[in-house]
């Protein structure tokens, strides 16, 4: 069995247990292997695996040019062929007894890319491992993050039940279960029962909680808000079939409101009644309405600040995330860890490997051969994502037309996504695309190709790029077909590294 330690990205960066960087390393240059061995850019880069980086060391940058330029990576191939390969040799040995159904359903062709296909390859691609075994470490460390939370925000409350209910959490926050559960069977049963005790009782609770601040009147206030902040719609006049719509909101607050006991509903109330008159008017001033519906979404806002602890919002954004933990099994550490690399293709091929390698089958080491390529192939793009602050990806799909290909990821602080392409094709030669994601669905595309004839083809089917993006609800800014020769624009600055957070990969859920 896989031993699996705390440590797992530490193991990203180590010669000893990233197969690329040992690779990569025997072709540095004496300059380049002085520099690595600075103490100080050694202690950046190792830092660099626990933080997020603000800037790339110089140690970074040397090991990125090293392994980009080493000849070990030069021409690996497609990952799905050399995976298709290595399930032939294995079907092909029968009387081998090695499990290998994990990998065999992780090929899939091109032609089955659709959002959940392709959510999924990337996600089981191997190259996120180390960040799927940290998610399952901090599961129990979750877990009480979100009951510190929570009762903080019970404690604080006025009413004697959930008070009570504060103080139930605090003692299980520091109960000896906590550490248990992660390890121990009747530990973990015991805890999610008690989770689920919790959460039961608050919800109870939380129905108690006066109408004036219930989901169904902050949903009605949000209505009347928004008619509030509108831009007019005609001089002087609300428009006609605006204003059934403001009554109907009104009428129902103002019969939900009559069931509270709290003070503040009063002031509320009589608003609400001097709209319900004012709107009796045949000809309603806007401006008038628009004033009368911003003072009570004021008088709202003003009830709110009182409203006891209890009614906060973020109790049921709390019991959500409890109510991942009330199944016994969402607790232990084992569970987790088999459940979340039950598919991934890293897990499998190391599993896969060590059977190999205690295996007597004459076809064992030539096996073994394809899985150690078909690891440093995955070590090479978790290496580059560390060094890039980036994520890198092989192409996970087999396609006839490719000889070999990658993809990768970028956010900036200001909430742009940047996606790289680059395709090396058996008939078209290199294709690279880079996109740009900003403002939710606005997207610029540019592609740079080695054959003219590629860009040809593609120019011909923009229009129809172009119309499916709109029907996907993404706004073509610019789609740009350049030849690879030509320089590249300022534009292109934006997709190189500017000190994008990196934690090994994307967060990955499962």
């Amino acid at each position: 069995m896989i031993q699996l330690k705390t440590d797992a990205r530490l193991n990203i960066i180590l010669p000893n247990t990233n197969k690329a960087l040992a690779e990569a390393i025997k072709s540095a240059t004496p300059e380049q292997l002085s520099t690595l061995k600075e103490g100080k850019d050694v202690k950046s880069l190792l830092t660099s695996v626990f933080q997020d980086k603000v800037a790339a060391s110089k140690s970074d940058q040397t090991l990125l040019d090293i392994l980009k330029n080493a000849p070990a990576f030069k021409n690996t191939g497609s990952f799905s062929d050399n995976l298709a390969t290595l399930v032939t040799g294995l079907k092909s040995s029968p009387d081998l007894p090695v499990k290998f159904g994990s990998l065999e359903t992780f090929f899939k062709q091109f032609s089955s890319l659709n959002g959940e296909t392709l959510k999924s390859q990337l996600a089981n691609s191997g190259v996120f491992m180390e960040s799927k075994i940290l998610q399952a470490i901090q599961t129990v460390p979750a877990l009480k993050e979100t009951l510190q939370s929570l009762q903080a925000i019970l404690s604080a409350s006025t009413r004697p039940e959930i008070k009570a209910l504060g103080a139930s959490v605090e003692a299980l926050i520091s109960h000896p279960l906590m550490k248990e559960a992660a390890t121990d069977p009747k530990s973990a049963l015991i805890l999610s029962n008690t989770l689920k005790t919790i959460t039961d009782t608050l919800r109870s609770a939380i129905a108690k909680n006066d109408v004036l601040y219930s989901k169904e009147t902050a949903v009605l206030m949000e209505k009347l808000s928004v008619f509030a902040a509108a831009a007019p719609l005609i001089e002087n006049a609300v428009q006609p079939q605006a204003m059934p719509e403001i009554k109907t909101a009104l009428t129902q607050l103002y019969t939900a409101l009559l069931s509270s006991t709290s003070a503040d509903s009063n002031p509320l109330l009589d608003t609400i009644e001097h709209l319900l008159q004012t709107m009796k008017s045949p000809v309603t001033d806007e401006s008038t309405l628009r004033s009368e519906l911003k003072n009570l979404t004021q008088q709202f806002l003003a009830a709110m600040e009182h409203a006891d602890p209890a009614a906060s919002k973020e109790i049921p954004l709390l019991l959500a995330k409890l109510g991942a933990f009330t199944d016994p099994e969402s607790l232990l550490l084992d569970n987790v860890l088999e459940k979340s690399l039950e598919y991934d293709v890293k897990s499998q091929l190391l599993k896969l490997g060590e059977e190999l390698q205690n295996s007597p089958h004459p076809k064992a080491s030539e096996l073994l051969e394809h899985v150690d390529k078909l690891l440093s192939q995955i070590d090479y793009h978790q290496l580059l994502s560390q060094l890039n602050a980036s994520n890198s990806i092989y192409f996970p799909f087999a396609w006839d037309l490719l000889e070999e290909g990658s993809i990768g990821f970028k956010k900036t602080k200001e909430k742009k996504f940047y996606c790289e392409i680059n395709l090396r094709l058996k008939e078209y030669g290199e294709l690279n695309l880079m996109m740009a994601l900003y403002d939710e669905n606005q997207l610029e595309i540019q592609a740079h190709t080695e054959k003219p004839e590629l860009k040809e083809l593609l120019s011909e089917h923009t229009p129809q790029l172009r119309s499916l993006l709109i029907d996907a609800g993404l706004t073509p800014r610019r789609i740009r077909i350049v030849d690879m020769r030509e320089s590249a624009s300022p534009h292109n600055s934006a997709y190189e590294s500017d000190g994008f957070g990196s934690d090994g990969g994307f967060e990955v859920k499962v």
